[in-house]
């Protein structure tokens, strides 16, 4: 099997087509006709995943988020895109279009939080946000309790005061969505990443505002990835990263 194999088979449920305009997904080193044998998944292309395909004699590395994203104007021993090429590895980064495919990060999110959830349109926020719903009802803290516990997370929010029913969710860093979510009429706003002013800007709007992580809210989706390509590609072994999230959170 080669990487471009493993490419058009990721492509047959998360079209690369569907990436957003800023995006840089596909195949972003090496040779889509190099052979396959093994694979490192994960969210990110470092050092660590870097040094996991080499001692598993990987010849390719699976992220979500995009090895070269930003213009690259140099590029040193010590860059990832250097270290990638020295040791002759391929890397797929299927980001935004596998954000928002089916059975994709963001679909994979709400299920790991584990209330019923419908995908919008995508013509609703490019298509990034689900919509969860707890007929019961939390409040926030309650449902940030809830984030705590299911994801593994540290959960910051901003509270309403209002009873959260109806949930927009888009992993990762989705805030700039806020405004789509008030005018879908949600309670609730759950992402990965938020600042300060994201969480001024949904008290404002009655909107209570968790972030759980963009590591804790995306990462969860390399296993089920690296499943779904065991089942489709057999001969090829798929080793999900085992790096820890980068930030560490006190008190």
């Amino acid at each position: 099997m080669t990487v471009k194999d493993i490419f058009d088979y990721i492509n047959s449920f998360a079209p690369f087509e569907t990436q957003s305009e800023w995006d840089n997904a596909g195949i972003l080193a090496g040779s889509p006709d190099a052979e396959v044998t093994a694979a490192v998944v994960g969210l990110d292309v470092t050092p660590h995943e870097i040094a996991l395909a080499v001692k598993e004699k990987a010849e390719l590395i699976i992220s979500h988020h995009p090895l070269i994203f930003k213009p690259v104007k140099r590029i040193l021993s010590s860059d990832i895109s250097y270290l990638t090429a020295e040791n002759h590895l391929n890397v797929i980064s299927a980001h935004t279009n596998f954000d928002k495919a089916s059975g994709g990060v963001n679909d994979l999110l709400c299920e790991a939080v584990g209330l019923e959830y419908k995908k919008l349109s995508g013509d609703i926020a490019d298509g990034f946000l689900n919509i969860m719903c707890c007929p019961n009802g939390f409040s926030a803290f309650e449902f940030a309790e809830l984030l705590s516990k299911k994801l593994s997370a540290s959960v910051r929010f901003a509270d309403s005061k209002h009873k959260i029913s109806k949930i927009a969710v888009c992993s990762g860093s989705g805030a700039e969505f806020l405004d789509d979510a008030a005018a879908l009429g949600c309670d609730a706003f759950l992402t990965g990443d938020s600042s300060y002013h994201d969480f001024l800007n949904a008290k404002e709007m009655g909107i209570s505002l968790f972030a759980a992580g963009h590591f804790e809210t995306e990462n969860l989706a390399a296993a089920s990835l690296a499943e779904r390509l065991s089942a489709n590609f057999p001969e090829i072994k798929f080793i999900v990263s085992d790096r820890q999230p980068p930030v560490i959170t006190v008190g």
